[in-house]
């Protein structure tokens, strides 16, 4: 029988559940070609800060699973022409997340899910575009425990929209906290 935070035995339950959340933000490097105009003059900007909100539910075993969502700017660039403008390829992610530890503070995480994309054109007037894009994400992370209810990670995470074909890889510091446990 498992035993609850007093030590007593509880019947019927095999061990402590929690749900834990993970926030967090770092840097964000686009991988894919960002597939700009070849007769016009630009300056692409691969680099963004990029952030990630993640609700996990640990059970009794080590496959834990949850959702994640978050932002992050894929590409953008300037357009140094005879008229000046630019563009942002921004991505809303909402995934399904499994995780496994391989050791006591090291965990992979990767899911199916979907990309919403925003582009925004500002070139002799403005204009908005929204799509939506299949993909994935893969990470690995690195958790240093502060207490038995939060703890701090360093996160490598590759994401990938693959019906844009819009790829790229962020380093992020993540503070994950238990807030419920039964």
């Amino acid at each position: 029988m498992a035993q609850d935070k007093s030590g007593i035995e509880a019947e019927g339950k095999r061990g402590i559940y929690s749900l834990n959340v993970f926030a967090g933000g770092g840097v964000s490097f686009y991988l894919a070609n960002p597939g700009t105009p070849s007769d016009v003059k630009s300056q692409v900007s691969r680099i963004h800060p990029t952030g990630t909100l993640r609700v996990m539910w640990y059970p009794d075993h080590l496959l834990k699973v949850g959702l994640e969502t978050g932002i992050t700017n894929f590409y953008s660039y300037k357009i140094q022409d005879s008229i000046s403008g630019n563009v942002v390829v921004q991505a809303v992610p909402l995934l399904l997340v499994f995780s496994m530890p391989i050791t006591k503070r090291i965990n992979i995480f990767a899911g199916p899910g979907g990309y919403f994309i925003t582009s925004k054109l500002d070139y002799e007037g403005q204009t908005k575009s929204k799509t939506f894009s299949v993909g994935w994400m893969a990470a690995g992370s690195y958790e240093y425990p502060i207490n038995d209810k939060v703890g701090l990670a360093g996160e490598i995470k590759l994401l990938n929209a693959f019906e844009t074909k819009d790829v790229s890889m962020s380093l992020q510091i993540q503070l994950r906290w238990k807030f419920m446990e039964w």
